[in-house]
C-alpha cells in the first residue's frame, strides 16, 4: 500500500529524549550485571515465584499493547481499508519496538539465556506447551515485523549506492515486496495464536489464581482484549507522535477506526458475564477482590463500550485519547491481576520487584519511546500529507 511519507528530521535531543537515553544507560548497567552474575543478582525471583515484573509487564502486557500492528495490517490489507494506510506504518513501528522489547525481556528472564535458541531445535519441541507456541510465534512474528520494515528502509536508501546496509536493503526489498501479502497474513495469524496462548499459559494454575481471573475462557479473554486494544493503541501512538513532531492530529481517521471497538468490547463483556454467572462466581464480586475485578472491567471494557458508541466522543481528539489511555490502564491491570497480583506463590515464598527489575522495566519503556523517535526522525514512517 503506497503511502507518501518522509523522515521528520525534528530536534532530537529534547528533554524527554535525553531522559530516556539516561534511563536506558542506567538500565544497561543492570542488564550487564544480570547477564554476568545471574538472574538472582538483580531480581527477587525464587523457586516459589517463577516470574515477576519482567514477564508480566515487559512480555505479557507489552505483547498485548503491540496489537496495533496486526490489527492495522488486517484492516488495511485483508479488509481492504486502504484509506487507513497512513496509520499503518506508525503502528508497524510501534509493534516492531514492542516485540523487540518483549524479546529482550524474555532473554533476560530465562535463567540460562545462552540457550534461548532451544525452542527452534526439533529435540525441544513440545506440542502441548503454550509457552513453546508463544516462543515460536514471538520469534517468527518479530522476524516478520523486521521484514515488513524493509520497504520503509528501502525508501530511505533508494538513492544510496554504497554502504553495507543499503546493499542488504536493496537486495531484500524486491523479495519482501513479492511476499508482502503473505507476510501480512502470517503476521495476523501468528498474533492471534500467541495472544491467546498467553492466556492459555495460566490455565494450569487453577489453584494459584483467584477464581474471578481464572477461567477456561482465558485464551479467548486475552485474544479479544488484545484485539480491542489495537486501535486505541493506534490512537495513543498517533496523538503522541503528533505532539512530538508538531503535526496535525489524524482525528478523522482515528475516529473511524475505533467505530469497531465497541463491538469487540461488547463481545468481551458478554463473555465475562457468562463466565461469572456460569461458574457461580457472582458472590465473589461482593469482596475486595470483586471490587478490583469490577474496577478493571470498567476501565478496559464497560465505560469505553458506552463512550465509544457516541459519535461526538469519537470525534473529540481529547476524549478519544483519554478513553484509549483508560483502556490501556485496564488491560495492564488485567494482565497484572492474572499473572502477578492474584497469583499465589508456593507456601513460604513471597515477591515484590527489586530495584533492578524496576530499572530494567523503565529501560524497556524508554527503548520504545527513544526508538520510535529515532525511526520516525530518520525513516519515512509518518505520512507527508499530515505534516505541518
Amino acid at each position: 500500500m503506497k503511502v507518501n511519507a518522509e523522515p521528520m528530521k525534528a530536534k532530537l535531543w529534547t528533554k524527554g529524549f535525553t531522559i530516556g537515553v539516561i534511563i536506558i544507560a542506567v538500565g544497561a548497567i543492570f542488564t550487564i550485571v544480570r547477564m554476568a552474575a545471574g538472574i538472582g543478582a538483580v531480581t527477587n525471583l525464587s523457586d516459589g515465584v517463577p516470574w515477576g515484573l519482567w514477564i508480566t509487564f515487559d512480555v505479557v502486557t507489552g505483547v498485548a499493547l503491540a496489537a496495533g500492528g496486526f490489527t492495522m495490517a488486517a484492516l488495511v490489507y485483508i479488509f481492504n481499508g486502504g484509506k487507513y494506510s497512513p496509520l499503518l506504518r506508525p503502528a508497524l513501528v510501534t509493534a516492531l519496538l514492542g516485540y523487540g522489547v518483549a524479546v529482550i525481556a524474555i532473554v533476560l528472564d530465562v535463567g540460562r539465556w545462552w540457550q534461548i535458541y532451544n525452542p527452534i531445535l526439533p529435540s525441544s519441541w513440545q506440542g502441548n506447551s503454550p509457552l513453546f507456541e508463544v516462543s515460536l510465534c514471538v520469534m517468527t512474528y518479530f522476524t516478520v515485523l523486521i521484514l515488513e520494515f524493509v520497504p520503509i528502509m528501502a525508501e530511505k536508501y533508494q538513492k544510496k549506492e554504497e554502504g553495507f546496509i543499503a546493499k542488504i536493503v536493496k537486495f531484500l526489498n524486491p523479495l519482501v515486496n513479492k511476499i508482502l501479502l503473505f507476510l501480512i497474513i502470517l503476521g495476523v495469524v501468528l498474533s492471534t495464536l500467541h495472544q491467546s496462548s498467553l492466556g492459555a499459559v495460566m490455565l494450569i494454575a487453577v489453584d494459584r489464581i483467584h477464581p474471578l481471573w481464572h477461567s477456561p475462557l482465558l485464551p479467548a479473554f486475552f485474544l479479544i482484549s488484545a484485539i480491542a486494544i489495537g486501535y486505541p493503541m493506534v490512537v495513543i501512538e498517533s496523538t503522541l507522535s503528533a505532539r512530538t513532531f508538531n503535526r496535525k492530529p489524524e482525528t478523522d481517521l482515528l475516529s473511524k477506526i475505533v467505530k469497531i471497538t465497541p463491538y469487540i468490547l461488547g463481545l468481551y463483556i458478554a463473555l465475562k458475564l457468562f463466565d461469572v454467572v456460569y461458574y457461580g462466581e457472582l458472590g465473589l464480586l461482593f469482596s475486595w477482590w470483586g471490587l478490583l475485578f469490577i474496577f478493571e472491567n470498567l476501565m478496559i471494557a464497560i465505560l469505553p463500550f458506552f463512550l465509544l458508541l457516541k459519535e461526538s466522543v469519537r470525534k473529540s481528539q481529547i476524549m478519544l485519547f483519554n478513553i484509549s489511555i483508560m483502556m490501556v490502564a485496564g488491560l495492564i491491570l488485567n494482565r497484572f491481576n492474572t499473572y502477578l497480583i492474584t497469583y499465589s506463590p508456593r507456601p513460604g515464598f513471597d515477591y515484590f520487584p527489586s530495584i533492578g527489575e524496576f530499572v530494567i522495566t523503565a529501560m524497556m519503556i524508554s527503548i520504545i519511546f527513544v526508538g520510535y523517535k529515532l525511526l520516525a526522525n530518520y525513516f519515512p514512517v509518518l505520512p507527508t500529507e499530515q505534516h505541518s
